[in-house]
């Protein structure tokens, strides 16, 4: 048990930079802490921590040491989870990952799911695109990510797994009174040119196929006027302020009370590949169990 808290004092120091911050962020006092990580590296019989003027950065010997360290934080919360959280009283801390469409439209069914499965399990949720967060699940500071699955340049290993839930399809959005549909028929793509575009998230896949459905059909790709990272301004400026944006299909489903019609272009939609990329030693624990089993129900058709 020293040992789990001692290493908890490790991660706390890695993750806010100095021993003065961990010991706030912890509840303890700093020499306590100081103490804790010197009988830790007195273990291991190497320094973990390079002390700074300002705060403390991780020696090599640290840096090996933060990537076991997630693994046995996460395997102990597993254990505590699955053996006592219900019948105990034992909590746990669960970290995973979510794209903006998932994080809007169904993690909050999810985690509501796993609050009634898991009273005492606390959760910490990361929004970001797979390129931001697919790095934090292989080092161990998320234990899951939901959102596009993940391509062949990123190399995660063979200790995870990815399972594939839906295609979501991506459409051209403007609000339902857009100028674009007052003759009462269907623009066309050079119409479409005569506006302001959004772009959403980091949307370098979306800017290369639009720019590639513009060009061939002879026409100027359309310049992106504005670049958001988040859901509700995006949806703001394209309800509000005549802005035209390339978004997920679910996401706009799950805004139905923001009016907001699509520009069906011809052969303009296009779908990416989602799913649960997880550590293969979360098969079995109970919460990322149940997170599964909740996406694929909401995922079905």
């Amino acid at each position: 048990m020293h040992d789990i808290w001692r290493l908890k004092h490790f991660l706390a120091i890695a993750e806010a930079g100095s021993f003065h911050a961990a010991a706030r962020q912890l509840n303890i006092s700093q020499p306590a802490l100081t103490k804790s990580i010197r009988q830790l590296e007195e273990s291991f019989g190497t320094e973990l921590f390079l002390r700074l003027p300002r705060g403390v950065r991780l020696t090599e010997s640290g840096e090996q040491l933060r990537l076991r360290a997630r693994e046995i934080e996460a395997a102990w919360t597993a254990a505590t989870v699955e053996i006592g959280a219900q019948a105990a009283g034992v909590g746990g801390h669960l970290r995973i990952g979510g794209g903006p469409v998932y994080c809007a439209t169904y993690l909050p069914g999810v985690l509501a799911d796993l609050r009634r499965q898991f009273p005492n399990l606390r959760i910490s949720v990361m929004t970001g695109v797979g390129s931001e967060l697919l790095p934090a699940l292989k080092v161990g500071d998320i234990r899951a990510y939901a959102g596009g699955i993940p391509d062949t340049s990123t190399e995660l290993g063979s200790q995870f797994v990815t399972e594939r839930l839906y295609d979501q399809a991506n459409a051209l959005f403007a609000s339902a009174d857009h100028p674009l549909f007052a003759q009462g028929r269907t623009p066309t793509p050079e119409e479409t040119l005569s506006y302001p575009w959004l772009c959403l998230f980091s949307g370098d896949q979306a800017n290369l196929r639009i720019d590639r459905y513009f060009r061939s059909r002879g026409l100027p790709a359309p310049i992106v006027a504005l670049e958001s990272h988040s859901i509700q301004i995006a949806l703001k400026m394209v309800a509000s302020h005549r802005f035209i944006a390339c978004m997920p299909v679910p996401l706009i489903s799950a805004a139905s009370a923001m009016a907001l019609r699509e520009v069906e272009l011809p052969e303009f939609r296009w779908s990416i590949p989602t799913g649960i990329t997880y550590h293969r030693s979360s098969a079995t624990f109970g919460p990322m169990i149940a997170i599964m089993r909740a996406l694929r129900r909401m995922t079905a058709g």
